[in-house]
């Protein structure tokens, strides 16, 4: 589905279109099978709102928004390093990676002298760049390593419990049951995809943006209250997620295709957020584009349950960089991520020229 409303459709229907039998090309099946109905990504009905209330706490406005001081105080220690150097940097390295790694780790309670670690793993889970068998098996092996950090750690928290989410997940009762060891560890494996993976593109594709538009980022600079509307078309711009996958669960139509119980039918986001029947100028990046519904989150059940957080991470960056940054050259050629599940950038470098004074 390469257009807005059929894609819509099929996220907002997981009665007709479920996500248990997996939600990415590639899957290994024997992967898929063993996280099915206890895995948020995927899981539906009854399984996925049990899942998603033992996750919604930390996920709110609220608790998100409290997460700005450290956040902001981050950035500034970057921003201030990045500009006293004045040298270009790889804005993904230096940057777009960090941002999201530093907010996570502090939310899952990870010890900082585990992070890089814990963030190698990751790295290496979820590389699909490589699709042979040697590469397979790394992942397996990387996502060993992630299973039993986080065994390690859950055992510590129920010992233990702190102020985090695995300490939450490990007490938390939704409908009089508690969660298995298992949902806990596959969920802490999905929250480092969801929350590691994809943010970092939003923020590096908007240094390109803006880098290649400059009127546009003259037009923020001049009026911060388009803010709000600059972070939904850098979402919608970037596409950070490339794909779906959902399985139909009976034959159907949808945009004048037939579709067979059991068919993979697959929503192409970046796709779905140019349909020009829905965003007018689909291919112009406009900072007061309004309204601007795009499908970067999906939609439905499955609404990415950190959009919340990945909007305050952006937000918070522009702020601090409409303040320091005059402009953001881009040093070279940008490196794309060679993937169909993640839309962006590998490499990027980039040269902040500072305001006078800053």
């Amino acid at each position: 589905m390469t257009t807005y409303e059929e894609g819509r459709q099929v996220v907002t229907r997981p009665a007709v279109f479920t996500s248990t039998s997996g939600m990415r090309l590639g899957s290994d099946p024997a992967g898929v099978g063993a996280a099915s109905g206890r895995m948020l990504v995927v899981s539906d009905g009854e399984d996925h709102r049990a899942l998603r209330a033992g996750h919604a706490s930390w996920f709110t406005g609220r608790a998100v928004a409290a997460l700005g001081p450290l956040l902001r105080q981050r950035l500034e220690e970057r921003l201030d390093a990045l500009l006293t150097c004045g040298e270009p940097f790889d804005a993904v390295a230096e940057l777009a990676a960090p941002l999201p790694t530093w907010v996570l780790f502090h939310m899952l309670g990870v010890d900082g002298r585990d992070g890089a670690a814990l963030a190698e793993m990751t790295a290496r889970a979820f590389d699909d760049t490589d699709d042979t068998p040697a590469a397979a098996a790394a992942r397996t092996e990387a996502h060993t390593e992630i299973f039993g950090y986080f065994a390690d750690l859950l055992d510590e928290r129920r010992e233990c419990p702190g102020e985090d989410i695995v300490s939450s997940l490990a007490e938390a009762r939704v409908g009089g049951r508690a969660f298995s060891d298992d949902e806990i560890i596959l969920n802490c494996d999905g929250l480092m995809n969801g929350g590691l993976e994809t943010t970092p593109h939003a923020i590096a594709g908007a240094l390109l943006a803006f880098a290649r538009h400059p009127l546009e980022w003259r037009r923020l600079k001049q009026d911060h209250d388009l803010l709000d509307t600059a972070v939904e078309e850098i979402l919608r711009w970037t596409s950070p997620p490339t794909h779906t996958m959902r399985t139909a669960t009976q034959d159907t139509e949808l945009g004048g295709a037939g579709i067979r119980r059991g068919d993979r039918v697959v929503v192409w986001f970046p796709s779905c957020n140019r349909d020009e029947a829905v965003f007018p100028r689909a291919d112009s990046f406009l900072v007061d584009r309004h309204p601007n519904p795009h499908l970067s989150f999906g939609a439905g059940p499955h609404y990415c349950i950190g959009s919340a957080l990945a909007r305050v991470e952006v937000r918070c960056l522009l702020e601090l960089l409409l303040c320091r940054v005059r402009r953001v050259e881009v040093v070279g050629e940008p490196g794309r991520r060679p993937s169909n599940f993640l839309h962006g950038l590998e490499r990027l470098r980039v040269r902040l020229i500072p305001e006078a004074g800053a």
